[in-house]
């Protein structure tokens, strides 16, 4: 989500804008947002700026990148060091240098070495660490700083900084009496005229912090609206298309491929990886707001690509069709089902899951007075209830699984409606409801107590690996499916401090955890044991949009990760993330291909053998049977392999005809490809 606006640069008749989410690039026929996944290691920028003739970015904590024509590159970091904030918009360019505020100085930055070049810590008698700047001009060779105490000048040798020997001197900067930095908050003036259309204005003050001037296009732009005036007509652009979502607070996988993602105020959007649908309403356009945060809710459910079910705080369950876009039948709490009223006509459950046998859905409705019931609704929506069978009043999240002709279902019990509850497991196993005429009957229940007695958030089932992983607020623990006993990791080194809001499990039986401050982990068992575990740590430094994770999510389909947050989504894409364990199997629903044909190196960064086991060998051949590439083990991880056309010997190789060879114990494919330069 590409707001708020921190500051703004112009690019023939398009607009650059620094956002929290991104460096956005606005048009007439533009509109597209770079983030971290483009390549920028973080989304937060605060400075977009042109000198030296290209376009420079500067992110929150002072990374600095260039635009190449279609993408970003990173050309300096030594600022992430100094720990200090940039201050949104303030950095003026000269010649190749580019002067930057931040909340402790001021910067230079040399464009054409891509290095910085020094920090001045005061100007004048003023300690600009201890009495940050304001503001920052250059008017012809003086370039001026705004303080508390005053504005300070100096003058500048634009030609070489290196040179200028008595730029870190604060004697040489002199206090000055000048407009320069004077600002009209109640008028606004562009292309000869002035504009006093009301949208503009908000309790009689400009909303306008920046106005661009151009041959076509006039942009007048703040914080969170975008306008541009051509000919006379002012057009209100301020609507991002790419994703309108906003904030996310749950994130559900598609069976099939593709994700769901819904907001706070509970609307809904779809994507498979590329595009985002339009925004769909999935409660009347009513949401959980704020409890669904303070309870932690994961209560959206996709069955298949058409059905789903969705709950909102009070409200009730809603089942839907086609993925939200058709409403098939609202569950009300005052029609007299049997689900619980925490309130009169008003039902809350933080939970629901799919039925084992895709029959419909489960859930855990709480009851005030008493103990939480476990609640089934049938693709009909058709209701049947195992009442008052919980260990407390509240229930958390839950999961399901099949075991013969009885279902398990794992609860997080709680003992207050708020995630950072005391609680436990509860484990209760019934026949399948399909036996039962679609009732719950004979329900059997045991309650296993969790790590410092804290109630699960979040749980995730790994039927491959036979064990339930569950993240409370502040620990992560584990259940083998044949066991009775909760654990606690041993080892999970850099895994601490953390404040957890979701957990998931990848094919691999990696564990991948979101909290609220401190970004993502990966948990990847070590030999094979669940008490040793290798963390690695994902911030918005390696692509997160945010730091701050409300929910995660696998698509093993696409081979996907996907994060929301406050501010938007993020995606991770690793081809290890693919549910592969079916192909070059009888079952397989796809064949081993390889793509693009012919390769084009220069033209195609890399040639895909797509679809292949992932215990299987890839070996390239020229045409005359020469080995040229080999990959296996984790280099066929997802069931892919990704060629850069270079050899074993480390060089490009000829142009021509190439075989590539997939075996396993049992299978043999074969295919053909052209190599052109």
């Amino acid at each position: 989500m590409p707001f708020p606006i921190r500051d703004i640069a112009r690019n023939g008749d398009d607009l650059v804008l620094a956002t929290d989410g991104g460096i956005r690039f606005k048009g007439p026929d533009i509109d597209v947002v770079y983030t971290s996944e483009s390549g920028l290691e973080t989304s937060a920028f605060y400075v977009v700026i042109e000198a030296n003739g290209k376009l420079y970015a500067i992110s929150e904590n002072g990374l600095v990148a260039r635009y190449e024509g279609t993408k970003w590159k990173v050309v300096n970091r030594s600022y992430l060091s100094r720990n200090s904030r940039v201050i949104p918009s303030k950095a003026v360019s000269a010649s190749k240098y580019i002067a930057i505020l931040f909340e402790d100085g001021l910067a230079f930055f040399d464009t054409e070495s891509g290095t910085s070049l020094l920090h001045v810590n005061q100007v004048g008698n003023v300690s600009l660490s201890v009495y940050p700047p304001e503001d920052i001009a250059i008017r012809n060779d003086s370039l001026f700083v705004s303080t508390i105490h005053g504005v300070y000048a100096r003058k500048m040798d634009w030609s070489d900084l290196s040179r200028d020997f008595r730029l870190v001197d604060p004697a040489s900067w002199t206090l000055v009496d000048t407009d320069i930095f004077m600002k009209d908050s109640l008028h606004i003036y562009a292309d000869g005229k002035e504009f006093t259309d009301s949208v503009l204005f908000k309790e009689g003050k400009s909303r306008i912090k920046w106005i661009s001037e151009g041959k076509n296009y006039t942009y007048l732009v703040g914080d969170d609206a975008i306008f541009w005036n051509k000919k006379g007509t002012l057009m209100d652009v301020t609507k991002y298309l790419g994703y309108t979502l906003g904030s996310v607070y749950e994130i559900q996988m598609i069976p099939g491929g593709g994700i769901v993602a819904v907001s706070p105020e509970g609307f809904g959007a779809i994507s498979k990886g590329t595009y985002w649908s339009d925004i769909l309403e999935f409660f009347f356009g009513y949401g959980s707001y704020s409890e669904a945060f303070s309870k932690r809710m994961k209560v959206m459910s996709v069955l298949d690509d058409d059905m789903m079910l969705y709950h909102v705080w009070g409200q009730g369950m809603r089942l839907m069709k086609g993925l939200g876009t058709l409403a098939h039948r609202y569950i009300a709490p005052s029609d007299g089902t049997c689900m619980d009223q925490y309130f009169d006509n008003f039902t809350v459950a933080a939970g629901t899951t799919v039925a084992p046998d895709k029959s419909g859905f489960l859930a855990a409705t709480a009851n005030s007075g008493g103990k939480y019931s476990l609640i089934y609704i049938t693709k009909d929506g058709d209701i049947s209830c195992a009442t008052a069978v919980g260990s407390s009043p509240f229930a958390g999240p839950l999961v399901a699984k099949q075991e013969g002709s009885d279902w398990i279902v794992y609860v997080s019990s709680r003992t207050t409606s708020e995630a950072f509850s005391a609680g436990a497991l509860d484990v209760f196993r019934f026949p399948s409801p399909s036996a039962n005429g679609g009732r719950i009957v004979d329900v059997k229940v045991k309650t296993l107590p969790n790590i410092e007695k804290r109630t699960p958030l979040d749980l995730a089932l790994d039927e491959k690996h036979n064990v339930l992983w569950m993240a409370s607020m502040t620990d992560v623990s584990y259940m083998e499916l044949d066991s009775d006993t909760i654990r606690k990791p041993n080892s999970t080194n850099g895994l601490s401090g953390a404040e957890f809001s979701a957990i998931d499990v990848d094919p691999h039986g990696n564990v991948w955890l979101g909290s609220t401050n401190q970004g993502a982990y990966r948990l990847q068992r070590k030999n094979e044991s669940f008490d040793t575990l290798l963390v690695t740590h994902y911030t918005t430094k390696d692509g997160l949009l945010s730091n701050g994770v409300h929910d995660l999510a696998i698509d093993n389909v696409f081979g996907m990760i996907w994060f929301g947050h406050e501010i938007g989504v993020s995606r991770y894409r690793k081809s290890d993330l693919r549910e592969a364990s079916k192909f070059m199997t009888d079952s397989a629903g796809a064949s081993v291909i390889g793509y693009p044909i012919p390769f084009r190196i220069g033209q195609h960064a890399r040639f895909t053998i797509d679809h292949i086991a992932e215990n299987a060998r890839v070996d390239i051949y020229n045409r005359g049977g020469s080995l040229i590439r080999s990959f296996s083990g984790s280099e066929v991880a997802g069931g892919k392999v990704e060629w850069d056309g270079f050899g074993k010997n480390g060089r490009l190789v000829a142009p021509g005809v190439y075989y590539y060879v997939v075996r396993t114990s049992s299978k043999k494919e074969r295919g053909k490809f052209i190599v052109i330069h």
